[in-house]
């Protein structure tokens, strides 16, 4: 019996063999990198990464532990899908980013070859590996370079929130971002006021100089207003001419006194090519968000207050409260 059988398991163990390292020829021809890692972390082998453009070798792991190898919020994530997908022979994914300087145990070569402090995001992907001749159980994570998919996400919604011709927030973020202003004033009790402007006779800017220019003043204008600017502040184009300024933990009072600086700053663009200089004026609304009241409601008290500033002469800031000149003191009524 011993000598019938002996053959046969010496051919299923050749036969074994064989399919191992065709596996492991197809890993290594794979362009994303792969690792076998036991349930302690530690990289047993590494596998594959073709594609020197998307990844640097890995072999200089072989032999350590994620906890010696990655920082340490990535190594405790690292080990959680690892000891899922082993209890419950499940794929487990997993994203997270990395930098060549965070690797640990990466020969000098690897480190010049690459553009030192880039950020590579990668997907994880681990399954359970039986029957690998290793004394505790093993995944195989595979590692895919998800960098150029994330960078063109990222592209996409900047396209989909920003204005083309002037870099700030389009209407759509600029709601978007009104609606969470809102209802984080309601939460915390905070103040929340808004400006409403709209570049004075710019269709005739268009008319005298052309297109080309009236777009640079436009530019010019979001430029002038950004300077202006808290980085909590959020400045959106919402029309042709016509932009809006949140003001989040801000009163009536503040909001009009950056209302009354942004007319004054208006006054002294230039725009190349032209004679826009003391012409260009903008009129100005404000308003603070009242009690139990929407964004839209805010923003129609604004833009009624913008309906009056162009009403009495344009080149001016109006409160829903009190109105107040360009070159006048007044200050709003608290």
């Amino acid at each position: 019996m011993d000598d019938i059988s002996r053959p046969n398991r010496d051919h299923l163990i050749q036969r074994l063999r064989a399919e191992r390292d065709q596996l492991l020829t197809l890993l290594k021809a794979l362009p994303d990198i792969s690792f076998v890692i036991d349930e302690d972390g530690l990289y047993v082998r590494v596998i594959g990464g073709a594609n020197e453009a998307m990844y640097v070798s890995g072999k200089g792991l072989e032999g350590h532990s994620v906890t010696e190898a990655l920082p340490p919020t990535v190594a405790e994530a690292c080990l959680e899908a690892i000891r899922t997908a082993l209890r419950t022979g499940d794929m487990q994914t997993l994203e997270y980013q990395l930098r060549v300087d965070d690797v640990a145990g990466l020969p000098p070569s690897a480190r010049e070859a690459t553009q030192d402090g880039v950020e590579q995001c990668f997907e994880g992907r681990v399954l359970p590996l039986p029957g690998y001749d290793h004394p505790k159980p093993v995944v195989l994570w595979v590692a895919v370079n998800i960098t150029p998919r994330k960078e063109l996400e990222q592209y996409w919604r900047q396209a989909a929130e920003t204005d083309p011709l002037t870099g700030i927030a389009n209407r759509r973020a600029l709601f978007e971002r009104a609606h969470s202003e809102v209802e984080r004033a309601r939460r915390y009790g905070h103040p929340l006021s808004l400006l409403i402007l709209d570049i004075d006779h710019f269709k005739s800017i268009n008319t005298r100089f052309g297109h080309a220019r009236g777009d640079e003043a436009l530019r010019c204008f979001t430029q002038a207003c950004a300077e202006l600017l808290r980085t909590s502040d959020c400045l959106g184009r919402i029309g042709g001419e016509e932009f809006v300024i949140l003001l989040p933990d801000t009163d009536l009072s503040g909001a009009a006194s950056l209302g009354k600086r942004v007319v004054e700053q208006t006054r002294s663009i230039t725009v190349a090519d032209t004679s826009i200089g003391p012409t260009l004026t903008v009129s100005a609304g404000t308003a603070s968000l009242d009690h139990g009241e929407g964004f839209e409601e805010a923003l129609r008290r604004a833009d009624a207050a913008l309906s009056r500033a162009k009403e009495r002469g344009r080149n001016r800031l109006e409160t829903d409260e009190t109105s107040a000149g360009p070159d006048e003191q007044q200050t709003p009524a608290d």
